[in-house]
């Protein structure tokens, strides 16, 4: 049997599942990757490849192209004269033009991390988690010129736990995302696809995540920040500022108990079972930190070698530049 043809575009980690189940499938076959151009890393600025990248070579996948700008480079070109039956898009960080979309035989498809149309958009891991939901999943959508608004094709959920991290969330529907693609390409193969339009009264959007949503507001209610700092673990990491000094916050847990009640920010007991903080509603109980120039570390080895005044507080004074 000959093998349906597919380009890949993908950049980071979340991608490779699906490039590697593509490569293992005795269906598809794997003619080209496109993906971002490695970039400066480090306090060194050593040039990195995106993990995409590493995976097609690891794979033995020959034609890879790295565009800094999809529309009008030279590689467009080799695209378009390609003879494929399938694109496919997984977090690749750029909207890919009509002529790209129109050039796939079958159907230009792309994997998204969310129930679309909920959280459109380039950071759904973060914000589902942000937001407290209960569920999310991974969309299959045909690609249209708009920004995830294309028809979905197939959804596979996953319900959410109370302290699920993003990055945890990201290794569950990189996974899935994996699984839900190869159904996809397989329904479109035998004919069962059937794609649904969006409903437009329910789109929602992911936004990138900025420095304003790291920073700990403790106006808000436990569980709200416990939801952010699980929502930034572990990348970028939430933060507060103490004493002047940038603290890294990790991981956390909402009181349903308080030993009393002060103002938010202010900390109310610092043992080995961990700092608790007041909110504006509720308290919430940090587990592991990062204290301004060190490692990421639990309370109680805080403690072993340094104190926390009962009374003072966390604030938002200063940003991190880090």
């Amino acid at each position: 049997m000959t093998k349906k043809k597919v380009i890949f575009m993908g950049t980071p980690d979340f991608a490779v599942p699906c490039l590697e189940a593509l490569a293992a499938s005795d269906v598809f076959e794997v003619v080209m990757v496109v993906t971002q151009p490695d970039r400066p890393k480090g306090r060194g600025l050593v040039m990195v490849a995106p993990p995409v990248k590493e995976a097609a070579k690891r794979l033995g996948i020959e034609r890879i192209l790295q565009p800094e700008k999809l529309r009008r480079s030279p590689e467009l070109e080799h695209i378009l004269s390609s003879d494929v039956d399938y694109i496919i898009t997984v977090a690749y960080g750029q909207l890919l033009p009509q002529n790209v979309l129109d050039h796939a035989k079958v159907a230009p498809i792309n994997v998204h991390a969310s129930l679309l149309p909920a959280y459109r958009g380039s950071a759904p891991l973060h914000r589902v988690l942000i937001q407290g939901e209960k569920e999310t999943g991974i969309t299959t959508m045909k690609m249209v010129r708009a920004m995830d608004a294309g028809d979905i094709l197939i959804q596979d959920k996953i319900g959410i736990d109370a302290n699920l991290t993003v990055g945890e969330l990201h290794d569950k529907l990189s996974a899935l995302g994996a699984n839900t693609l190869l159904r996809t390409l397989l329904a479109y193969e035998i004919g069962s696809i059937h794609p649904i339009p969006q409903d437009a009264s329910k789109v929602s959007y992911a936004d990138a995540i900025l420095d304003a949503d790291q920073e700990i507001d403790w106006n808000q209610s436990a569980e709200e920040l416990h939801n952010r700092i699980r929502g930034l673990n572990p990348w970028p990491v939430a933060y507060s500022s103490y004493l002047g000094q940038i603290w890294k916050i990790w991981k956390s847990q909402p009181l349903l108990q308080t030993p009393k009640y002060g103002v938010p920010g202010e900390i109310l007991q610092a043992d080995s079972t961990g700092i608790v903080v007041q909110c504006g509603s509720g308290c919430l109980l940090l587990s592991e930190v990062q204290p301004a120039n060190k490692k990421k570390m639990g309370v109680e080895a805080y403690l072993r070698g340094n104190s926390l005044k009962l009374g003072t507080t966390f604030e938002r004074k200063v940003r991190c530049t880090e």
